[in-house]
């Protein structure tokens, strides 16, 4: 123990009962405070924090109390082997995203978190699909990337009679046969063996440079813990279904403006300040009228989002001084000022949207493209737990006449 009001890292595992890993689980989720100590070497961490939660996790014993507040932001806590959120820094399997955004592609992100021996790439393993599936793909060619996506995994899952293997090399193999046809209905290409950002590059029309960008930004979208889309996976992936299954119901997920909706959000929002006469004015009078920067903040990085970090300054070195850069750190610098929050990984996705010019909702669809290779990887975990997820409801509702409260 390290003062009365903070407690070392060891100090505060032990008093919960759990890993170091837990405990920064648990700070990720904004359970438990933490701080730089003195010198800046290592963290210390909130006292009454960690007796919240002990206080918390013995009243958790009651159904009652679990229910009351078992699904609100950072619970449950479900174990996981897969992205750590800790000191303002995004890991998978405890290797610095940022610096495997420096040079890997999603599929070896993939082999990283599929937990492979192999490389379940290196095959030439394609969704199968006939003359239904191309006429469903004609259909939904007007569509948005995910609502593309929507329309034809079912029916490539049909089709698909791998799809409900229930070894692991099988789950894996089905896995990859559901990323590379995401890559090709958001691409608009044939499906094929090529890597994500080379048939993203390829569909879009665009050079090197700014595949070498789409590749990072595919990385940094990979995986993000609990979040909302890949708790429905592992939801879903719970009851038994197959990979194309699990991941209809993450896309489903993204739809909603709350999560996969707020970069087209921003996007849009870019679009309205790129015509305002007074940049600052506008942002204030958003502000004043109640309205969120849709693209600034995130409660799991107080110091700002490590993923827009690192993705702005690929921009920065590689197209400084195209004017929707511009516009984009114009309205950063502002934003913070105004709302002391920095970017997070939309206002950056829609940056990248609009600096490379890419179809509408191009940001979306690098979000889920990158995202579905962690929901595959909470599909394998959740699977390899072999647990339903079912949670129990507090009934708040009127009470039958013969039943007493």
């Amino acid at each position: 123990m390290t003062s009365k009001r903070h407690l070392s890292a060891a100090d505060a595992a032990r008093a919960l009962g759990v890993s170091l890993p837990t405990l920064y689980a648990y700070v990720s989720r904004g359970l438990i405070r933490s701080q730089a100590a003195e010198g800046g070497r290592t963290r210390l961490y909130a006292a009454a924090d960690v007796k919240a939660l002990q206080e918390r996790k013995a009243r958790g014993r009651k159904a009652a109390a679990v229910a009351s507040g078992a699904l609100h932001f950072g619970a449950p806590v479900l174990e996981s082997a897969l992205t750590l959120i800790a000191d303002n820094r995004l890991f998978y399997r405890g290797r610095d995203a940022t610096e495997l955004a420096a040079g890997a592609s999603l599929e070896e992100i993939a082999r990283l978190l599929w937990d492979c021996d192999a490389q379940p790439f290196a095959a030439a393993n394609l969704p199968p699909h006939d003359g239904r599936l191309r006429r469903a793909w004609s259909g939904a060619a007007e569509m948005p990337p995910l609502d593309r996506c929507l329309a034809l995994l079912p029916h490539a899952a049909v089709l698909d009679d791998r799809a409900w293997a229930l070894d692991r090399a099988g789950i894996v193999a089905c896995g990859v046969r559901v990323m590379r046809l995401l890559a090709a209905v958001v691409a608009g290409m044939p499906v094929s063996a090529q890597s994500a950002h080379a048939m993203l590059a390829q569909g879009w029309k665009l050079d090197g440079k700014a595949a070498e960008l789409l590749r990072a930004a595919l990385v940094m979208c990979a995986d993000h813990e609990l979040n909302a889309s890949a708790f429905a996976v592992r939801v879903v992936a719970a009851t038994g279904t197959t990979v194309y299954g699990s991941t209809m119901a993450g896309l489903a997920a993204l739809q909603g403006p709350r999560h996969g909706g707020i970069t087209p959000r921003m996007v849009a929002l870019f679009g309205e300040l790129a015509q305002a006469p007074d940049l600052r004015a506008a942002l204030r009078q958003r502000q004043q009228a109640g309205e969120r920067v849709p693209g600034v903040g995130h409660w799991l990085y107080p110091d700002g989002d490590p993923r827009a970090a690192f993705l702005i300054g690929l921009l920065q070195r590689d197209y400084a001084g195209h004017p929707a850069l511009e516009l984009a750190l114009k309205t950063a610098e502002i934003a913070e000022a105004l709302t002391g929050q920095r970017p997070n990984v939309d206002f950056a996705l829609a940056t990248i949207e609009r600096v490379l010019g890419l179809p509408v909702n191009g940001g979306q669809a690098l979000f889920l493209l990158g995202r579905a290779t962690g929901w595959v990887a909470h599909h394998l975990e959740q699977g390899a737990a072999g647990q339903l997820i079912r949670p129990r409801a507090r009934y708040v509702g009127p009470l039958p006449a013969n039943i007493d409260e």
